[in-house]
C-alpha cells in the first residue's frame, strides 16, 4: 500500500510542478528525437540482421561475437544519458516508513525508464532480419540474455554514477578501464570477439547460464541498495571529495596574472564545485577519443573534409559544449558581476584563455593520432588553430545571446534548463565553416592548400584577438542588462 502511495505522490509532483508548462516544448522535441532514434535503431537492426543472414554461413555465431561490444555500448549510453533515480525523502523521514522501503522504491524506478526499450528493440530488429536462420529456442534465449544483461548494466551504471558524486576520480577510472579494454582489443593484445563468442554461445547451448546474469543483476542491485541505505541523507552526496576540492587552492598562483587570473580561478572553481559543470568537465576526454571511432576505417582517412569535421570535434568539442553557456553558468550571481569594480574585457579574456587552455591540452593529448598517418596530425593541427583563433571568439560572441537561467546544482543528463533550439543551431556554423573553406580547394584537388588556409585563418584570429575581443566586449556591454533580466527569470 505504501508503494502505491509513493507512486501517487511522484505522479502528482511531476504533473503539478510549475516547470511542467515551461518545458512542454522541449519535452515534445525530445520525444520526437527519441521516436526518430527508435525508428533508426529498428531500421539499423533489421538491416544488420538481413546483411548478416546473407553474408554469413553461421549468422548466430557471428552475431554472438559482438555481444560484449553491445553491452559496453549500452553501459556508456546509460552512463551518459540516463538520469539517476531520485526521491524527495524529507517528507517521509518523519513518517513510520522503513528506510529500506524508500530505498527499494527508489531502485525500482529505473525499471520503468523509457531508455529500456531501445536495446531490446534493436536486438529484436536484428533477430527479425535473421528469422529464416533462427529457431524459436535461440530467439527466446537471446531475448532473455539481452534483458538480464541490460538489467545488470542498468544498475551498474547507476552505481558508478552515485559513487562518482562522492569520489569524482571514479569517472576517470571507469573511462580509463573502458578505453584500455578497447585499446587492447584494437591492437590484438586481447580478443574480445573470441571471448564474446565463447560466453554467449555457451549461454545458447546451456540456458542455465542465464542465472549468472541474474546473479550479476542482484549484486548490482545490492550494491546500490547498500550505498543508498548507508548514505540516505542528501548531504552525504553533496559534499564530494574534500581533498580534491581543496587542491584548487594550489592554483592560487593564477592570481599573479591579475584580474584575468582571478577570473580564471573562479571559473575553474565553479566547474569543479557544481554538478552540471562537473558533468561537462568529465565529458572532455570523450571528445579526445572521438577519432578512434572513425580513424580505424581506412576509407575515412582519404576523406579530408570528413577529417576536418573530426579534428574540429577533438580539440573543440568541449569548448563548444561549454562555451555557448559561458555567461549562463554564472546566471545565479550575474548581477554581482555587473556591480563589481572590474573591467569587462578582463572578464571576457579570462573565459577566452580558459577555452584556449582546454583546446591546447586536448590537442597535445591527441597527437597520438599520428599513428594513423601524418596527414591526420596536420589536419588536427589546422583544426586546432581554427578552434582557438576563430571558433573560441565566435562562441564568446554567441554566448552573449543567452539570457536563460541555469541551475548548476542539477546534473546535465536530460537536463535542458537554459537550453533552447538556437544553441544547437549556433554550433552548426562552428562545424561547417572550416569545411566550407576547404571544399573549393578539395574540388580542385588542392587539399593541402585548403588545410593550410584553415590553419592560416586560425592564426590570423589569434594575431588579431585583442581587436576581436574588443568587439565581443562591446557587444557584452550592450547586452548585459538584457542578459541580467533574463537570468533573474527563474
Amino acid at each position: 500500500m505504501q508503494k502505491f502511495t509513493l507512486l501517487s505522490h511522484q505522479w502528482k509532483a511531476a504533473t503539478r510542478s510549475a516547470a511542467v508548462s515551461k518545458s512542454v516544448g522541449i519535452k515534445v522535441f525530445m520525444g520526437f528525437v527519441f521516436f526518430i532514434l527508435f525508428l533508426e535503431l529498428l531500421g539499423g537492426g533489421f538491416y544488420l540482421g538481413s546483411a548478416l543472414a546473407k553474408s554469413s554461413a553461421n549468422p548466430i555465431a557471428d552475431l554472438m561475437r559482438y555481444g560484449v561490444y553491445f553491452f559496453l555500448a549500452i553501459l556508456l549510453f546509460r552512463y551518459m544519458l540516463q538520469k539517476l533515480p531520485t526521491l524527495m525523502v524529507k517528507p517521509y523521514l518523519i513518517l513510520p516508513i522503513k528506510k529500506s522501503k524508500l530505498v527499494n522504491f527508489m531502485l525500482t524506478k529505473p525499471l520503468f525508464n523509457s531508455l529500456n526499450i531501445l536495446p531490446l528493440s534493436f536486438v529484436l530488429a536484428i533477430t527479425l532480419g535473421l528469422h529464416k536462420q533462427m529457431d524459436a529456442y535461440s530467439f527466446w534465449v537471446i531475448v532473455a540474455t539481452v534483458m538480464t544483461g541490460d538489467l545488470f548494466v542498468n544498475y551498474l551504471s547507476i552505481y558508478i554514477k552515485r559513487v562518482q558524486i562522492k569520489h569524482e576520480y571514479v569517472f576517470y577510472l571507469f573511462l580509463a578501464s573502458v578505453a584500455a579494454l578497447l585499446f587492447l582489443d584494437q591492437f590484438a593484445i586481447i580478443d574480445l570477439q573470441a571471448f564474446s563468442s565463447l560466453v554467449f554461445m555457451q549461454v545458447i547451448a546451456q540456458p542455465l547460464w542465464l542465472l549468472t546474469g541474474l546473479l550479476l543483476f542482484a549484486m548490482a542491485y545490492y550494491l546500490n541498495f547498500q550505498l543508498l541505505y548507508n548514505h540516505f541523507s542528501l548531504e552525504d552526496f553533496g559534499k564530494g571529495d574534500t581533498n580534491q576540492r581543496s587542491s584548487l587552492e594550489n592554483l592560487n598562483y593564477l592570481d599573479r596574472f591579475g584580474k584575468i587570473g582571478t577570473f580564471a580561478l573562479l571559473e575553474l572553481k565553479m566547474c569543479v564545485r557544481n554538478k552540471r559543470t562537473r558533468t561537462m568537465l568529465f565529458m572532455a576526454p570523450l571528445f579526445l577519443l572521438y577519432g578512434l571511432f572513425f580513424y580505424n576505417d581506412p576509407k575515412n582517412l582519404d576523406m579530408n573534409g570528413f577529417l576536418i569535421f573530426i579534428g574540429i570535434f577533438i580539440s573543440g568539442g568541449f569548448m563548444m559544449n561549454f562555451g555557448l553557456y559561458f555567461f549562463a553558468w554564472e546566471s545565479g550571481h550575474f548581477d554581482l558581476m555587473l556591480t563589481t569594480n572590474n573591467t569587462y574585457k578582463d572578464y571576457i579574456k579570462a573565459k577566452y584563455y580558459l577555452m584556449l587552455s582546454s583546446s591546447i591540452i586536448l590537442f597535445l593529448l591527441s597527437t597520438f593520432y599520428v599513428y594513423y598517418g601524418l596527414n591526420v596530425l596536420l589536419v588536427n593541427c589546422a583544426c586546432f588553430l581554427f578552434n582557438i583563433g576563430i571558433n573560441s571568439l565566435l562562441l564568446l560572441y554567441f554566448a552573449t545571446n543567452n539570457n536563460q537561467y541555469m541551475d548548476l546544482s542539477k546534473g546535465a543528463s536530460f537536463n535542458y534548463q537554459g537550453v533552447s533550439g538556437r544553441h544547437f543551431v549556433l554550433i552548426i556554423p562552428l562545424l561547417v565553416l572550416p569545411i566550407l573553406i576547404y571544399i573549393p580547394f578539395g574540388l580542385l584537388d588542392q587539399s593541402n592548400i585548403g588545410i593550410t588556409i584553415i590553419g592560416t585563418i586560425g592564426l590570423l584570429g589569434i594575431l588579431f584577438r585583442e581587436k576581436l575581443l574588443d568587439i565581443i566586449t562591446q557587444r557584452f556591454i550592450n547586452k548585459r542588462y538584457q542578459m541580467s533580466e533574463g537570468f533573474r527569470d527563474k
